[in-house]
């Protein structure tokens, strides 16, 4: 399932992020994860919060946080615990994938894109 940013570039509206757009169609009554979610940033706190009960076995992340805040986003309280209580609940993250491409995605996107109706 998609998720992050990477729907905000067909939506130029950034609240269409995955804990609106994605992450809930993976959650179901099956208790087993198996589902994985490729982002083009590491999750905000809210997309974070909802991976635990979405379903999602692994996350692959590309651009950082602070990618993110360069652009005027707001992560929200997300610090390396995160990811620890991700990991400890059975979540694989995986950071930096093409990070450099997926920051430079998220830079143009910064340009042209709404970020959080500014």
């Amino acid at each position: 399932k998609v998720g992050s940013f990477s729907l905000c570039l067909d939506y130029p509206d950034s609240c269409t992020k995955c804990e609106g757009g994605g992450e809930g169609s993976g959650q179901s009554a099956q208790k087993k994860r198996q589902f994985e979610l490729f982002t083009s940033c590491e999750p905000c706190a809210m997309c974070l919060g909802a991976t635990l009960w979405s379903g999602v076995s692994r996350i692959v992340c590309g651009a950082t946080k602070s990618d993110a805040q360069a652009i005027g986003f707001d992560e929200g309280p997300v610090f390396e615990q995160s990811y620890e209580h991700l990991e400890k609940a059975g979540i694989k993250v995986t950071r930096g994938v093409l990070k450099d491409e997926a920051a430079k995605v998220l830079k143009q996107y910064g340009e042209v894109g709404l970020i959080y109706n500014r």
